[in-house]
C-alpha cells in the first residue's frame, strides 16, 4: 500500500502577516542641529527588521507631541521562491511546475518568516527628552523544515520507495499578541558629539499560540509501499483551545528593547537589541508529545460498511492519536519572542543632502547567517527617497524602496519596501514586505 502526502495544509502558516509599527526618538531641539546628524526615527519596531531604510531618516522636526498609526506584512524565507509563496496568499491552485521549482531551491534545512503587525501611538518631547506609549496587534511565525518534509507533503512518499525521509529539526513558532508599549529617549551632545539612548518596556497579552518540534524522526517507504517504518519524536503546544478570540488572556508576557546611536567622527553607529522578553502562556495550555516506532501495514476491511471489527466510522482524530502513541496533557510554558541584533553604520554626504547607512541584523537563535544591507537616502525639500540593497537572513538578494514626504508643516508620511525585487523576479527571489506610516506634529 501505498500512502501519498500531498495536501498543503502545513504550509498554511504561512499566510499569516505581520505589520510592522514605529515610533519617533530623539530629535534635538536645534534644527539646524538636527540637519546635521541623521537620527533614528523608528528603534522600535521590534518584531522584525522590515528594511534598513526604515531605522535612519533626517527629520528636522521641531514639534513637541507626535501621533502615528503604522502598519505592514512580511512573508521572507531563504529558500521558498516568491511564486510559490504568493499561490500560497492567494490560496490558489499550485501545480507541478512550482512544487518542482520551490523544491529545486530547497535546501536540507530552511526557514520562513512570517507576520503582520498594526497600531498606533504618540510621543512627546520634554526638552531633551522623548516619552511616548504604542498599542499595536502583532502576529510572528517562524517555520523551520527539512526538504524531505516538503516533498512528503506536495509530492508524496512515493519518490521515498525503499528510502528514507529524515525530518528532524523542522518546527513553527507562532505567537500572537497585542503590544502595550512605554517608550523612553534621550539625547546628549550636539553635532557631531551627540549620543541617543532609545528605550521601551512592553506588556504583552497573548491569545494565541502554537509550538511545534521534530526530534529523531524518519519515515521509512517499503518497495512497492508494502508498509511504512516510521520513528517519530515530536512535541506540539498551543494555548487553551476552550479559550479563544484576539483578547482571550491566555499568556501574558514582558518584552524590552535597548538601541544606542554614538558618534565616531563624522558617522554614527547604532547597536540595538530588540524584542528580549518572552510570553508565559497558562497552565490550560494543551501540550501532545510523541516518541515511538510504527510499523504500518495499513487497514485491513473485508466490508467496508460492516460495523463488526474495524470500519472506517471508528477511525476518528481520538484513536489515531491513541494508536500512534500520542501523550497529551495540560500545563502551562513559556516561549521567548525571537531576540535580534542589529547594526548600522551611518554617514551624511555631499553637504548631508545623501545618507548612507549599511550594516547587518540578526535573529540568532533562527538565521544561520545575518541579514547585510547598504542604503542610501536622497534629503529633498519634502520628499526623501531611498534605495536599497539587502542579502542573506531569511531572504535572498533583495533591493526595496522607501519614500518618506510632509504634507504642510504637521503631516508626514512614509511608504515602502525592502522586498520589490521578488515581484520582478518570482520564480529565482524570495520574501516580501510593505509597511506605512502616517503622523501628525503639533
Amino acid at each position: 500500500m501505498m500512502i501519498n502526502f500531498s495536501h498543503s495544509g502545513f504550509f498554511s502558516i504561512l499566510i499569516l502577516f505581520q505589520f510592522s509599527f514605529s515610533t519617533t526618538s530623539a530629535q534635538s531641539d536645534s534644527t539646524k542641529i538636527s540637519d546635521k546628524r541623521t537620527h533614528l526615527k523608528n528603534s522600535f519596531d521590534g518584531l522584525f527588521w522590515n528594511g534598513p531604510v526604515n531605522h535612519f531618516s533626517s527629520d528636522a522636526d521641531t514639534f513637541k507631541t507626535k501621533i502615528y498609526v503604522s502598519g505592514g506584512i512580511y512573508l521572507n524565507s531563504n529558500s521558498l521562491p516568491f511564486s510559490f509563496s504568493k499561490k500560497i496568499l492567494q490560496s490558489g491552485f499550485i501545480n507541478t511546475e512550482l512544487k518542482k521549482n520551490a523544491s529545486d531551491h530547497s535546501q536540507n534545512l530552511n526557514g520562513i518568516q512570517a507576520g503582520y503587525k498594526y497600531g498606533g501611538g504618540f510621543t512627546t518631547k520634554l526638552k531633551k527628552n522623548i516619552i511616548g506609549f504604542g498599542v499595536s496587534e502583532e502576529s510572528i511565525s517562524i517555520i523551520n523544515y527539512r526538504r524531505d518534509l516538503f516533498n512528503l507533503i506536495f509530492f508524496g512518499n512515493a519518490e521515498y520507495e525503499n528510502d528514507t525521509a529524515y525530518l528532524r529539526g523542522s518546527g513553527l513558532a507562532n505567537q500572537d499578541f497585542h503590544r502595550l508599549r512605554l517608550i523612553f529617549s534621550t539625547s546628549s551632545g550636539v553635532g557631531d558629539s551627540s549620543w541617543q539612548l532609545n528605550g521601551s518596556l512592553s506588556y504583552l497579552q497573548g491569545y494565541h499560540v502554537n509550538l511545534f518540534n521534530v526530534g529523531q524522526t524518519k519515515l521509512f517507504t517499503a518497495p512497492f509501499g508494502e508498509y511504512l517504518w516510521l520513528q517519530s519524536q515530536f512535541s506540539y503546544q498551543t494555548n487553551d483551545t476552550a479559550n479563544s478570540g484576539s483578547f482571550a488572556f491566555n499568556g501574558n508576557g514582558i518584552s524590552l528593547d535597548v538601541c544606542v546611536a554614538f558618534p565616531a567622527g563624522k558617522s554614527q553607529f547604532m547597536v540595538a537589541i530588540n524584542d528580549a522578553g518572552f510570553i508565559s502562556w497558562n497552565r490550560k495550555s494543551l501540550f501532545y508529545g510523541m516518541d515511538t516506532t510504527i510499523q504500518f501495514e495499513g487497514i485491513e476491511l473485508e466490508n467496508i460498511l460492516s460495523s463488526e471489527g474495524t470500519s472506517i466510522n471508528d477511525i476518528n482524530s481520538d484513536t489515531i492519536l491513541n494508536y500512534l502513541g500520542v501523550i497529551q496533557t495540560i500545563d502551562g510554558f513559556s516561549l521567548n519572542l525571537p531576540l535580534r541584533f542589529s547594526f548600522v553604520w551611518n554617514r551624511l554626504i555631499f553637504k548631508n543632502n545623501i545618507g548612507l547607512n549599511a550594516g547587518f541584523s540578526f535573529l540568532p537563535q533562527y538565521e544561520n547567517l545575518p541579514m547585510f544591507f547598504a542604503s542610501s537616502t536622497f534629503n529633498l525639500k519634502n520628499l526623501k527617497p531611498t534605495l536599497s540593497v539587502s542579502y542573506n537572513g531569511f531572504q535572498s538578494i533583495n533591493v526595496g524602496v522607501d519614500l518618506t514626504g510632509k504634507i504642510s508643516n504637521h503631516f508626514n508620511w512614509q511608504i515602502g519596501s525592502g522586498q520589490l525585487a521578488s515581484f520582478l523576479f518570482p520564480d529565482k527571489l524570495n520574501g516580501m514586505n510593505f509597511y506605512s506610516t502616517v503622523s501628525y506634529s503639533f
